[in-house]
């Protein structure tokens, strides 16, 4: 069984701010799920009102503006079917002036501004809402008769309004867990979350805040496997009580505990500092005494594996070798919070077979993964690309900013 903690941390010893981490161990004390958030308001899922300021077709981009002072980047290709509050011009592409509803899919870094959609996502407790995709279905993962019975309850509880309302949801793997009570009522509730900031944005104007979402460790619990966690920990009174607040429930299971102990916080129980210290170096060694280099650009992560103190060339060991470094991979890439490409340099194979069971491998470890992690491609070099959806910085981000 996992224990998780919540707790506020330091990420540099010489800076006062503080950060919220969410840090998840399994019984030899090694990190299974692990994310810092920073401590001030991030803008990320938020839902505005905006106004287009310009529009530039060279680079296939409008800039709108969420408020007086914040413009936001809008790629034109996700301008499929915008929910307009007001149209400036009688034309039906985007315009100048129109006021759209958009919502932030990637916060401000540096000198970039905040990107933002017009494709909107609400996330329940057991579904996902989008405009994105129309369609109703469940996860891949359910199978059998649950994939049916859930189907069915989708048609039942949301296929009419969600023709009407022009939406799309998609039941998350997590729905095993629920009741056909706790998911039809989630299904409901997240539906009608929508409707009502639909009909709400029409008496908008520009700027208008829509939606903020809730505490980013919120959404991770919503979401969490509750039949791994043997505990929820928290020496944070103020989480503690949000927690409590917001999810009842976990209280109700005996999950949530108030950790207490002056003399030993839960950083430190946890070695909050040792772990972040590994996982910002660009060195990780195996157990073959192999090791993997992550180099991360600003552009994209590469991954090379080396055999380093495992000398053995014969082709099945080195198939063990980039086996072993596949699951060391996904598992990096969820704890550093890497996003974008990610090009994977194994050692070389001549094998068509092992380099097909190594993908097998590397494909099932992603699987793993919330947060969707997609297998592209090998290259004729022998490189294996994979991309990785952004949904917060990385921890290298975080604490030395690219």
């Amino acid at each position: 069984m996992h224990r998780l903690a919540i707790t506020r941390v330091a990420l540099k010893e010489k800076l006062n701010k503080k950060h919220l981490a969410y840090i998840m161990l399994d019984e030899k004390r090694d990190f299974v799920d692990f994310q810092v958030f920073q401590e001030e308001e991030s803008l990320l899922n938020s839902i505005f009102v905006a106004r287009v300021d310009n529009i530039v077709p060279n680079i296939k981009a409008a800039f709108v503006r969420i408020s007086p002072k914040q413009v936001c980047y809008l790629p034109l290709e996700d301008v499929q079917a915008p929910l307009y509050v007001k149209k400036q011009s009688e034309l039906k592409k985007l315009s100048i002036g129109d006021e759209i509803v958009v919502q932030v899919v990637k916060d401000a870094i540096k000198t970039k501004d905040s990107v933002v959609s017009t494709k909107l996502t609400l996330a329940g407790k057991y579904c996902v809402l989008t405009t994105e995709n129309t369609s109703l279905g469940v996860s891949k993962k359910i199978t059998g008769e649950h994939h049916l019975q859930m189907s069915e309850l989708l048609s039942t509880n949301v296929s009419e309004q969600a023709k009407e309302y022009g939406f799309g949801m998609i039941v998350r793997t997590n729905a095993l867990e629920a009741t056909e009570e706790e998911l039809i009522r989630d299904l409901t509730e997240t539906m009608e979350r929508f409707i009502s900031l639909k009909e709400k944005s029409a008496h908008q104007t520009a700027f208008a805040v829509l939606e903020k979402p809730e505490a980013p460790y919120i959404q991770k619990l919503k979401t969490a496997d509750l039949t791994a966690l043997d505990n929820i920990y928290t020496d944070e009174e103020d989480i503690f009580a949000e927690i409590e607040g917001k999810l009842p429930y976990l209280k109700e299971k005996g999950l949530l505990k108030l950790y207490k102990d002056d003399k030993v916080s839960l950083g430190t129980l946890y070695n909050f500092r040792g772990s972040v210290d590994k996982l910002v170096e660009k060195r990780v060694w195996l157990k073959s005494g192999a090791n993997i280099i992550i180099e991360q650009l600003e552009t994209m992560t590469v991954i090379d594996i080396n055999s380093g103190k495992n000398i053995s060339k014969n082709e099945t060991a080195i198939l063990e070798i980039n086996k072993e470094a596949s699951i060391e991979i996904a598992r990096q890439l969820r704890l550093r919070n890497i996003s974008g490409m990610i090009i994977i340099d194994f050692i070389n194979m001549k094998s068509k077979e092992h380099m097909d069971e190594l993908v097998a491998v590397l494909k099932e470890q992603i699987k793993k993964d919330s947060v969707t992690c997609t297998f592209m491609d090998v290259t004729k070099l022998g490189l294996v690309e994979l991309t990785r959806k952004k949904t917060y910085k990385s921890l290298k981000e975080l604490i030395s900013p690219l």
